[in-house]
């Protein structure tokens, strides 16, 4: 990323993307360094969750794909920004409703556009187009992910249904299709925006990802359905199962044994064949 964005920061599209890159190093590491409070981490603590958060989606997006040292190493404003954000959740006791407000929808921001730069990089790379969606979902959510995975915590895009890796992807293809077409700048310029406004329309309108109770119609059709069927269907015993060669059961250790038990002296292939005959019903 550092090689993408900063070596033209002096275009506007390059200016505006170096700017909201470091804008989301800085409240992914915000965010770590709140996490690191909750956490009651030492001030060590904080600065390794703040520079994971902000920094490891791209870090291991730049490994995969073969951008080696990564963009965020080469840099210095990278871990500089991420131990800024660190400090100041160390040292200020942010919270309350107005935060969490301003923390969600910065997060859309920065969902969107680090997708965006994540699928850009990938595609400069000649990544396939479903990897550089991987990348782009990679680098906007990478962070969150191994940072809650450090505390011992299951990811909150996997259970709490908030759309974050959908409005990833929708940003990712956007940007993918105005390459396609040769409009780079302009694909840079606003194919962040329909990931930003599908992940506050998500907020604002309550949609979530649905979970497997959205099968539960299904289950409960297939359960009736059975439970009809079985109530109007004759028990079968063993012995109707046996009128039926192709309705035949296995026969227990202990009617085998009894058959051959039956038979007097030493059994011939003939009266072996005849016993397992008679223990499976075909006589």
């Amino acid at each position: 990323m550092a090689r993408m964005y900063f070596d033209n920061v002096l275009t506007p599209v390059g200016f505006s993307f170096a700017v909201m890159d470091l804008i989301g190093v800085f409240l992914n590491a915000l965010m770590g360094g709140l996490v690191a409070r909750r956490m009651r981490f030492d001030a060590v603590g904080f600065m390794v969750i703040s520079i994971i958060s902000g920094m490891a989606g791209g870090m291991i997006r730049d490994a995969l794909i073969g951008s080696t040292p990564a963009g965020a190493l080469q840099n210095p404003w990278y871990i500089g920004t991420a131990l800024v954000g660190s400090l100041v959740a160390f040292v200020l006791p942010i919270g309350g409703e107005a935060w969490e407000l301003f923390r969600f929808h910065g997060d859309m921001v920065i969902v969107g556009v680090w997708a965006v730069t994540g699928t850009v990089t990938a595609l400069r790379a000649d990544v396939t187009w479903f990897g550089c969606i991987l990348m782009g979902v990679l680098t906007a959510t990478g962070g969150m992910v191994i940072r809650e995975m450090m505390i011992g915590q299951i990811p909150n895009i996997l259970v709490d249904r908030q759309l974050y890796v959908v409005p990833a992807i929708v940003a990712s293809i956007s940007v993918q299709l105005f390459y396609d077409l040769g409009w780079q700048s302009v694909g840079l310029a606003v194919s962040a925006l329909p990931g930003i406004a599908l992940g506050v329309a998500a907020y604002w309108l309550d949609w979530s990802v649905p979970g497997v109770e959205a099968l539960a119609p299904v289950d409960s059709y297939f359960t009736r359905v059975k439970d009809r069927v079985g109530d109007k269907l004759p028990p079968v015993s063993y012995r109707q199962r046996t009128a039926n060669p192709t309705l035949i059961s296995a026969p227990t250790r202990k009617d085998v044994r009894d058959e051959f038990a039956a038979i007097d002296g030493d059994i011939t292939h003939e009266e072996f064949i005849a016993a397992l005959y008679r223990a499976y019903g075909l006589k």
